[in-house]
């Protein structure tokens, strides 16, 4: 039979591993609501561990082309001679093949402008972007 020293040795030990396990799991949960709140997220109602985050839209997005700030290369703004705001970009080079093939192909059709997925403007594409697109802001 075990002594009385080794039981309560055995039931300490077993103690103090549930005692950890549940502090490490304490600390995990409250990274986790940490990480989620970082991003933007929070979580489900009724507690649930789900970390839940609303897709964002692209600040810009010219028909299907999304326009992020890691894919423009520079940009002015300036007025026109009728004293309208314009906004002049300098996309790099993948991003201006893309917007401009997809212009060719769409010559008749429609561009939609959006900013922060809200429609500001739309567009008839003339001619592809062989050209800068301008448009002006109101």
């Amino acid at each position: 039979m075990m002594s009385y020293k080794r039981i309560s040795l055995f039931a300490l030990t077993i103690a103090a591993a549930g005692l950890g396990c549940w502090i490490g799991m304490a600390i995990q949960r409250a990274s986790y609501a940490d990480r989620c709140l970082d991003l933007g997220g929070g979580q489900n109602p009724g507690d649930h561990p789900i970390c839940v985050v609303e897709k964002a839209s692209a600040p810009l997005q010219l028909g299907p082309i999304l326009i992020t700030a890691q894919r423009v290369d520079g940009g002015k703004m300036r007025t026109d001679q009728a004293g309208h705001s314009l906004i002049e970009l300098r996309l790099e080079p993948s991003l201006a093949a893309a917007l401009g093939a997809f212009t060719e192909a769409s010559v008749g059709r429609t561009l939609d402008i959006l900013v922060n997925g809200r429609l500001v403007r739309s567009v008839n594409i003339a001619e592809g972007a062989v050209r800068p697109i301008r448009t002006r802001l109101s």
